[in-house]
């Protein structure tokens, strides 16, 4: 079992930083995390919405992030593909592949409906925008040059340089099924994202899985999960609560931009239409402790938590901990760090070395 770190770059009025702040304190946690002994940092792309995430250029965070550490690897989380000219994105991609010494990878996604309008980019095209810039991809990272012909991207005889080290991994997720099925077939890994129980996925994840053995591949599950702790699990409680919230409350802001209900659903954007995203906000403390939309308390306490999951999805690959989020205060990031890295993953690392000596 791996263990990694996933980060938004929240930046909530209430909790306000400088810009700069934010990213100095989680390219600390990311030193930290590598000593730590996590395997990979997580983050997303996106724009615009500052209490949603100032994570706009990631792969810029990774180069960065990779001149400070030795081992951890890094992952979007994941790029939206619509904003980018995929031929160009190509040799981002293997920019950042070397200059992070061959430790990057991606999951692909088609977009939250409200960066569309702000990107100038009709919401009707956000579809085969992304499926264009999928099949680009491929060829790019497949054959030395390649040609394509589509109704967004037009192109002949182009070369992508630099090239990569090796392959990329490539990862999707989100909400729809078509991801799930698409990533069983291509081989790709599948995240889950934060605030989303491992029960509430179950269905997709069986479609993930009927679609890999249809296609001989292997299922590759990354579980992301918000997780707060102290060494007394009633006072991480009492304290997390105040950052769960506004992580919440950051996480629907944006839909305050969401066209109307009818044109999402004209747009395919079902998602978007059906209020979902913003009920969250609405689910009482209690009940997100309780039905595990995040992990609060003890080390002891969440230690079960994360065999549980494990039980239920024994083809997870990764466990990624959303340490940091609404503002929080460094120290406390740390802390939550140390604990899950001190006395949680030695559990689990020592459970897999007496299974594979047994085997």
């Amino acid at each position: 079992m791996r263990f990694g770190i996933y980060v938004e770059f929240q930046n909530p009025e209430q909790n306000k930083k400088s810009h700069e702040q934010v990213y100095r304190e989680i390219l600390e946690q990311i030193e930290h995390a590598d000593k730590r002994g996590f395997t990979t940092f997580n983050t997303l792309e996106h724009h615009w919405f500052e209490e949603f995430s100032i994570s706009a250029n990631p792969m810029a965070f990774f180069a960065a992030a990779a001149q400070r550490t030795k081992n951890i690897r890094f992952r979007t989380c994941s790029h939206v593909l619509p904003l980018h000219n995929p031929m160009v994105f190509a040799g981002q991609v293997g920019a950042t592949d070397i200059l992070t010494g061959g430790r990057f990878e991606f999951a692909v996604g088609r977009g939250h409906a409200w960066v569309f309008p702000k990107a100038s980019i009709p919401l009707e095209e956000s579809r085969g925008r992304f499926t264009e810039s999928l099949e680009i991809l491929e060829k790019a990272f497949s054959e030395d040059t390649f040609s394509y012909h589509g109704k967004y991207y037009d192109v002949e005889n182009v070369k992508v340089v630099p090239r990569p080290t090796k392959k990329p991994r490539i990862l999707t997720g989100g909400a729809s099924n078509h991801n799930y099925e698409l990533a069983g077939k291509k081989g790709w890994g599948v995240l889950i994202t934060p605030m989303l129980p491992l029960e509430k996925v179950l269905p997709q994840l069986d479609i993930y899985r009927e679609s890999c053995e249809k296609n001989g591949n292997t299922p590759d599950i990354v579980f992301v999960q918000a997780l707060y702790l102290d060494e007394n699990g009633d006072k991480a409680r009492k304290e997390a609560e105040p950052y769960i919230r506004q992580f919440l409350k950051g996480n629907v802001a944006p839909t305050k931009e969401l066209p109307p209900k009818e044109v999402l659903l004209e747009k395919d954007f079902g998602f978007y239409a059906s209020g979902a995203l913003e009920a969250t906000a609405e689910i009482p403390y209690q009940k997100l402790l309780d039905d595990d939309y995040v992990w609060v308390g003890s080390p002891e306490e969440i230690k079960e938590r994360v065999a549980k999951v494990i039980e239920a999805c024994p083809d997870i690959s990764e466990i990624s901990m959303l340490c940091t989020y609404a503002g929080m205060e460094h120290w406390k990031t740390i802390r939550t760090q140390d604990l899950f890295s001190q006395q949680i993953m030695p559990h689990f690392q020592k459970e897999n070395k007496v299974k594979a000596t047994t085997v």
